[in-house]
């Protein structure tokens, strides 16, 4: 908005300037030629006013969610009129200048991102209109130097449109991703990848061509794969899981209700579920069988038992999801404890005495242990760099979930001494810390040397004296020991990583970078409310309604403005 605003400070700078203009033409012309030179500058000046009227609306659009054809809406051509009566900004102008003011901010973020010196996330989310058509978006994800949260939308595009001339990518092996993390010289900050299941095939061939060559890789010997599962679609299958048991009678309760199908949302659907177990337990539906075909068909209580059963699991779920994912800043630290609450409603579950409730939980919790196996290591470094939990939790999550656990706690220790140490290579490490070695000094005093004795050496006395210096040389501690050795911090819901690491980082600048890494590694392709969705997010119909070049602009630039609208 900055650039709108600046815009109209160069309306009221040119109206300044005309009207000098004018006050000279009064005292040096004849009134006749006053009025002709007037009308001429007049005419000029509504001309600059309306090119820059057009740009100051085409920043608005790229920057909000209006769409280019507001400009035909009568209100607004009203309001605009007051501004300027002559003014004739048409859609077709918008566009283009929509597409050049891309253009321009594409080479501040490109200029931005070639000397950001951080890893950087990739998320590519496939995304679908109704059964027609799908879309592809890709983003970029990383923390700034000022420890905020960034999001960057990289690509938007469909998968499958004839309109779109850089669907023919899609046939390559990788969509054409690498070709593009290249355009925009972030191929060797990639450190994981984050995509739509059902895609391996892709990630599998990015991990070779992007980790294959680096110096400085969060995984290459660390993590199992480069593609990060993600989090959001594991929790929505396992609940899914849980409705399927139940389908049926979910389709009887819907008849029952008329509500009809309800959103692709899981939290949807527990909502529904809830209300009509509500409003059954006050006697709004029929206890009894159908006894008449023209009835609709009404859950037995059997039944209904089931419905509460679920409802009671997926219920605790939604409650520790709506924990995570409606979290303001989503960063890597926050997730193991959450995914370490959801195992431990799902254990206690499946000791219940009901045998359909405690198989259900049993199915649900071999989906979430795997998903446990594949993402422990790389959630437990970044909860270890959460200074409320360090090693310590660790240590407490390993004690109670199966396995060895001390084997798991070293296993996290040493990836992450390695990780550190690769980071120490690349930023060396000063001395921020007091040493505790002291120096002696010789004494003056003592057994004069024996003139035949002068040009010996005594070898074993210099034997003797590096053995005792390096016996009295205390070890020194790294930034990644002095972070650990201090106490965890006190439980705070409200406490910020990022924050914290923000000031933290003077007396810890190579683990800050580490952190800083880590806490930016997208687990999750959605948050908020798009993460309860159990099918590919929607997408905008006014996207799916405009030229290809010009979607990819308008989601491109959107996301530019909100992350680097102070760059």
């Amino acid at each position: 908005m900055s650039g709108t605003l600046q815009t109209f400070e160069s309306f009221g700078s040119k109206g300044r300037g005309v009207g000098e203009s004018d006050q000279e033409m009064g005292d040096n012309g004849s009134d006749s030629d006053d009025v002709g030179e007037f009308s001429f500058q007049s005419e000029a000046m509504l001309e600059y006013d309306e090119q820059n009227g057009l740009r100051a609306f085409a920043k608005f659009v790229c920057s909000t969610q209006v769409p280019p054809k507001m400009v035909e809406d009568n209100e607004f051509r009203e309001m605009a009129r007051r501004f300027n009566p002559t003014i004739n900004i048409t859609v077709k102008m918008v566009e283009s200048e929509c597409l050049i003011f891309y253009e321009e901010s594409k080479l501040k973020v490109k200029e931005f991102l070639s000397v950001f010196e951080g890893q950087i996330g990739l998320t590519l989310e496939i995304m679908k209109y109704y059964n027609y058509r799908d879309y592809l978006c890709l983003s970029a994800h990383f923390i700034q130097g000022n420890w905020k949260m960034k999001k960057l939308v990289l690509l938007f595009r469909s998968v499958s449109d004839p309109e779109d001339k850089s669907s023919d990518n899609l046939h390559s092996r990788d969509w054409g991703i690498l070709k593009l993390l290249e355009h925009w010289g972030i191929k060797e900050k990639i450190s994981t990848f984050v995509m739509t299941s059902g895609y391996d095939s892709v990630t599998d061939y990015l991990e070779g061509q992007i980790q294959g060559n680096k110096d400085l890789a969060l995984n290459s010997c660390l993590f199992r794969r480069f593609h990060v599962r993600c989090c959001g679609e594991m929790v929505s299958l396992m609940v899914q899981e849980a409705f399927d048991k139940i389908k049926d009678i979910i389709e009887k309760i819907r008849a029952l209700s008329s509500s009809g199908k309800s959103l692709p949302l899981w939290n949807h659907t527990i909502f529904d579920l809830q209300q009509s177990l509500k409003l059954w337990s006050m006697g709004e539906y029929p206890t009894k069988e159908v006894t008449n075909s023209n009835d609709k068909p009404c859950p037995s209580p059997d039944e209904w038992k089931k419905v509460e059963g679920v409802c009671k699991i997926v219920g605790s779920i939604y409650e520790v999801s709506t924990a995570l994912f409606e979290t303001k800043h989503l960063s890597a630290n926050i997730y193991l404890y959450h995914l370490h609450e959801f195992r431990e409603i799902l254990t206690q579950m499946t000791m219940q005495s009901d045998s359909f409730i405690g198989k259900i939980a049993e199915a649900m919790l071999r989906r979430l242990d795997k998903y446990w196996d594949e993402m422990f290591l790389l959630l437990a470094i970044a909860a270890a760099l959460d200074p409320r939990f360090k090693m310590k939790y660790v240590e407490f999550v390993c004690s109670k979930v199966k396995g060895d656990a001390n084997a798991q706690v070293l296993a996290v220790w040493g990836a992450i001494q390695k990780q550190f140490d690769a980071y120490l290579n690349h930023f060396p490490e000063k001395d921020h810390f007091p040493s505790d070695s002291s120096s002696s000094d010789s004494d003056s005093e003592g057994e004069s040397p024996i003139p035949w004795q002068v040009n010996h050496i005594f070898s074993v006395l210099q034997d003797y004296h590096q053995c005792i210096q390096s016996s009295n040389q205390p070890s020194k501690k790294s930034e990644l020991d002095y972070y650990l050795d201090e106490p965890v911090l006190p439980w705070s819901q409200k406490f910020s990583s990022l924050t914290w690491w923000k000031t933290a980082g003077a007396r810890y600048p190579t683990l800050s970078r580490m952190a800083r890494d880590f806490l930016s590694i997208p687990i999750s392709l959605a948050t908020s409310y798009d993460a309860f969705y159990t099918e590919p997010r929607p997408v905008d119909e006014h996207m799916v309604r405009l030229k290809p070049d010009l979607a990819n602009a308008l989601m491109c630039t959107r996301s530019w403005y909100r992350s680097l609208k102070d760059y």
